[in-house]
């Protein structure tokens, strides 16, 4: 869901154009101005704000596709899922089919488990341009979804080669690359992303993932330093810190994992692989100790 709410982003999808409206200019440029500041609110995160000026805008001029496109992306983000699709569907018809909001359809319906209605879209967008990476990458999660992972990862593939830097794409690359135990291809492709980005502003997640994967490869020390970094750029959550912590188990590092275990059940008490991990650091400690206190008695 995470990735949805990424390629369903308000600011990029629904820039300033001309609205088409049967209305007056005058009401015209008043949809236009509240479509407008309605953008403005949703990149000050004011989600509420901007559902209200989209829905106006959307009452003052209803026949224009990105006045309901962008209510649609508000709509969704707040979960009101029924509301947003049908605005994008009428976003759909109103551009004339256009392959850009054909994606942004299908990925709503495949969000909701609707793969048969994802597949339509993804495959009317590639027709009608068979050069539009996003059209190729929902085609590639409808067929994944469906099971047919040799076939999404060559749709995934021809995504990548019209846009080399995807990262949606690459995540589910280097996932089916692990399903399918090629744990050398998946780290590649990981790699290949992280490439992309200054070494100072590699994104946690792509560090994360690559840190999992080396630790597959028992390249433990190696998972530590790339967990450890996505720890520190953050956001960090239990989870990230009950991996780390494992991870410096095995690279030996007891110490920094009791550290990692004790900074994330600050943030979660309750967290059961942490909690399992400090009992069974715990009683090593405690057994080493009783060892070493046997050896003083003697």
């Amino acid at each position: 869901m995470a990735f949805l709410l990424t390629s369903l982003a308000v600011a990029p999808q629904c820039g300033c154009r001309i609205f088409h409206c049967s209305k007056s200019d005058e009401a015209v440029s008043a949809a236009r101005d509240l479509s407008l500041r309605g953008i403005d609110a949703q990149q000050k995160g004011q989600p509420g704000q901007a559902e209200e000026l989209f829905a106006a805008a959307v009452q003052r001029c209803p026949h224009d596709e990105r006045a309901h496109c962008c209510y649609a992306e508000v709509l969704w983000q707040r979960g009101a899922q029924d509301e947003a699709v049908a605005h994008m569907e009428e976003a759909v018809r109103l551009s004339g089919s256009d392959p850009q909001r054909r994606v942004q359809l299908g990925k709503m319906y495949l969000a909701r488990g609707q793969v048969h209605q994802a597949s339509l879209q993804a495959e009317k967008a590639i027709a009608a341009n068979r050069q539009s990476a996003a059209a190729w990458a929902l085609h590639g999660d409808v067929l994944r979804a469906e099971g047919l992972r040799s076939e999404a990862m060559a749709s995934y593939h021809r995504a990548l080669s019209i846009q080399s830097h995807y990262p949606e794409v690459q995540f589910a690359l280097a996932d089916l690359y692990g399903q399918q135990n090629r744990p050398q291809r998946a780290l590649s492709t990981l790699q290949a992303l992280a490439d992309h980005y200054p070494p100072d502003e590699i994104p946690s997640e792509v560090s994360y993932r690559e840190g999992l994967v080396l630790r597959g490869l028992g390249r433990h020390q190696d998972a530590v330093e790339q967990l450890a970094k996505a720890v520190k750029r953050g956001p960090t959550t239990p989870d990230m810190l009950c991996e780390l912590a494992q991870t410096q188990v095995l690279a030996g590092d007891r110490t920094a994992a009791s550290q990692s275990v004790s900074a994330g059940l600050a943030m979660h008490p309750s967290h059961a692989g942490l909690t399992r991990l400090q009992g069974e650091l715990g009683s090593r400690e405690e057994t080493v100790a009783q060892v070493s206190d046997e050896r003083v008695i003697r």
